[in-house]
């Protein structure tokens, strides 16, 4: 059963003002430590909670954040979006995802008068901008962060895909046999995908160049992304180049495919195929996969943190940061 404790009474339990009560439970950091205890115990024993329709009408905010994304359901996402949720339920905001999915739902966002935009912030991951919209910025004047991508109008949580991807390779080129690279089909195509996978495609390129290996695209190889797709690319390197073979899966649903058909071969995963993924997936410690690990937590953390940021202080310098990800070395290589 809802409380039925009014502002005041918290107010009048705590010896401070509505505002003071009002600023502790909406997050406000110029309330001491001591005030803000008074509060929330007097919160806690009077039950108190607070009416979302009123504030909202009162303030004129949503209490959402709009989360816009290219897909849901896959590891990465999942655990961004629980991430962003997370952080939010902290502020006691809420999430509304928008899958952007097909060309059509992007039409409709390009208007200002799309669902996303009436939130009180966005968070758009893996998309950018520049490739959606044709004045390269939202339809409307919302805070906005980018994950997983980065424009230098809008502040931004990135990875270093490159600096992953020549990790996970130059431990792959020590290695005897050739090295390959599986990337996705279109992965250089706008406007549904940010750029990551040309990111690592180039730290491949980079780490071949270091190992003073001559440009050759014969061992960039192309995938839908499909687990199917992937598998076919994998009998193909070991049918063209024979054993042992070293293959760079630019995500971890290519590494999955690669461990998949390198068993149904009978082949012995390590020795005969060595294999390095990217993201680190729930699944990736127990098949043994070697992969790079994407701190996607605290991206999702960092994002959400800067999106406040951001509403509470619109003329903010804007940021980026880039995070390191790890190369973490199990049996598959």
């Amino acid at each position: 059963m809802a409380s039925s404790a009014r502002i005041q009474e918290v107010a009048a339990a705590a010896e401070v003002g509505i505002s003071t009560v009002s600023k502790v439970l909406n997050g406000y950091t110029d309330i001491s430590e001591k005030t803000r205890k008074r509060v929330l115990n007097a919160v806690e024993e009077l039950s108190y909670s607070p009416n979302r329709m009123a504030r909202s009408f009162r303030t004129g905010k949503t209490q959402t954040v709009s989360v816009i994304l290219p897909r849901i359901g896959t590891d990465f996402y999942d655990r961004l979006i629980t991430s962003i949720d997370d952080t939010l339920a902290d502020h006691d905001y809420d999430a509304a995802l928008f899958p952007l999915l097909s060309e059509r739902r992007l039409q409709r966002y390009k208007s200002a008068d799309a669902l996303p935009y009436h939130s009180d912030g966005v968070v758009m991951a893996s998309l950018n901008p520049e490739c959606l919209f044709s004045d390269a910025s939202l339809p409307v004047n919302l805070p906005l962060v980018l994950v997983d991508s980065c424009h230098a109008d809008y502040d931004s949580i990135t990875l270093d895909n490159a600096g992953g991807a020549k990790k996970a390779t130059t431990h792959l080129l020590k290695k005897s046999g050739a090295t390959y690279a599986i990337l996705i089909e279109g992965y250089n195509k706008p406007p549904f995908l940010s750029g990551v996978f040309l990111e690592r495609l180039k730290g491949f390129r980079q780490a071949r160049e270091e190992a003073e290996l001559p440009p050759d695209n014969h061992y960039e190889k192309i995938s839908p992304f499909t687990l199917a797709g992937a598998r076919e690319v994998t009998r193909q390197i070991i049918r063209q180049n024979g054993l042992p073979v070293n293959i760079f899966a630019s995500c971890d649903l290519f590494a999955r495919a690669v461990l998949d058909e390198v068993k149904s071969q009978h082949l012995i995963i390590g020795k005969d195929v060595r294999v390095v993924g990217f993201d680190d997936q729930k699944w990736a410690q127990n098949e043994g996969l070697s992969t790079i690990r994407q701190p996607v937590e605290t991206m999702g953390n960092l994002a959400t943190e800067l999106l406040f940021r951001r509403m509470k202080e619109p003329e903010a310098s804007i940021k980026h940061s880039e995070l390191i990800p790890e190369l973490i070395i199990r049996e598959s290589s």
